[in-house]
């Protein structure tokens, strides 16, 4: 009989070995070197399903906490998942993936950010959201020699000497992981999304004075290799959109590269006007998710929206519903019920339409969507 639980430290070396036996080619590093985390058994988040203690499947399970303004998130993120080639088709994911909704809810997550969008997710509670616009940014000297035509400007590689003036500009972003000023540099080197692709960072920053402007983290081919599964692409960035925009020409001739693409989440109304010339896609947020706790997830939003519309958040009130949905209640009375894809939706998608009744409806409008961080960052799992 299998038997799924958390995996132990004397377990992990097994679960490694499996997941770069799935996921890794010989030009790869380690999925323990790129998702150091999954494998961290000091952290005991990720599950293992055994037969007669071998270790057969995995999940790796990494706890985040996200801010959007004054609100704190907690997100668990779930990657690595693999099952040994003897043992597919028994079913042994989905009862996994079971127990990972379980485990979430009684550790106090509030929402499970998926890698994949297969089946295995789809049936399983999870689902597309945010929107994001993907640009493809090509050569535009005006804009770089704009930005450095200011005197005490300066765009280079980070060294390990920058590392509190980085910090700095990745603490000022209203919404983001929660990153230490120590943890940077391990995500940096990690390279974990990087790493899927056959490609490796580089990271840039815009000089002013003492301060940095803005940064970039940009995931390029190794050296030798063509990009073939995907394009270079920003991983992440903060600070100011037009010397972010400086940054990615400087990082373009450095790098000699013919496109760089980056995506640009909803909110970031900035920077979509400045890069709104160049080529580009709309897209959904990297992954797909799970709402853990709907009410949970409210109640972790409140310092956001009671900053945002401090009126109509003291309106509003949700209750979890069975299969995962929630009941919305208006000044104390329930005034509509929604499915798990219709949270998702009122949460996250600027785009959503809801068919519930209008002083509801005008309250949601003032509270939502919820802005949220791109999936596919330093912190993807």
């Amino acid at each position: 009989m299998t038997e799924i639980r958390r995996v132990r430290a004397n377990e992990m070396e097994q679960a490694v070995r499996l997941s770069d036996e799935t996921f890794r080619d010989a030009s790869q590093k380690s999925m323990l070197k790129a998702f150091p985390n999954a494998f961290d058994s000091r952290l005991n988040q990720s599950f293992g399903a055994f037969e007669n203690g071998e270790l057969v499947a995995f999940m790796g399970l990494v706890p985040a906490v996200v801010h959007v303004s004054a609100a704190k998130l907690n997100v668990l993120s779930l990657g690595s998942v693999c099952t040994h080639p003897n043992y597919r088709g028994q079913k042994i994911a989905s009862n996994m993936l079971q127990v990972v909704h379980t485990h979430a809810e009684s550790v106090g997550a509030s929402m499970l950010l998926v890698s994949g969008d297969g089946p295995l997710y789809m049936r399983s509670g999870c689902h597309y959201f945010g929107r994001v616009t993907r640009f493809e940014i090509t050569n535009d000297q005006e804009t770089y020699q704009r930005f450095i035509a200011n005197p005490g400007i300066e765009i280079r590689r980070v060294h390990s000497e920058d590392w509190f003036r980085l910090h700095a500009a990745a603490e000022s972003r209203e919404v983001r992981y929660a990153q230490g000023v120590n943890e940077l540099p391990i995500l940096m080197d990690s390279e974990a999304i990087a790493s899927c692709y056959h490609m490796h960072h580089a990271v840039y920053a815009a000089f002013e004075s003492d301060r940095v402007a803005a940064y970039a983290i940009v995931a390029i081919p190794t050296q030798g290799r063509v990009a073939e599964e995907e394009a270079p692409f920003v991983v992440e960035w903060g600070g100011s959109s037009e010397a972010l925009a400086a940054i990615l020409q400087f990082a373009l001739q450095e790098q000699e590269l013919d496109v760089l693409e980056i995506p640009v989440m909803w909110n970031e109304t900035r920077l979509l006007q400045v890069l709104s010339h160049f080529p580009s896609k709309r897209m959904r947020n990297h992954g797909t998710v799970h709402i853990v706790n709907p009410e949970r997830l409210f109640n972790e939003l409140l310092p956001y929206l009671s900053e945002k519309a401090p009126a109509a958040a003291s309106r509003l009130l949700i209750r979890q519903a069975s299969e995962d949905g929630a009941v919305l209640l208006l000044d104390g009375i329930a005034m509509a019920s929604l499915t798990a894809q219709e949270v998702v939706d009122v949460w996250f998608d600027p785009e959503a339409e809801l068919n519930v009744p209008k002083p509801l409806k005008d309250v949601l409008n003032q509270l939502f969507p919820v802005p949220f961080p791109h999936a596919g960052g330093l912190n993807f799992v």
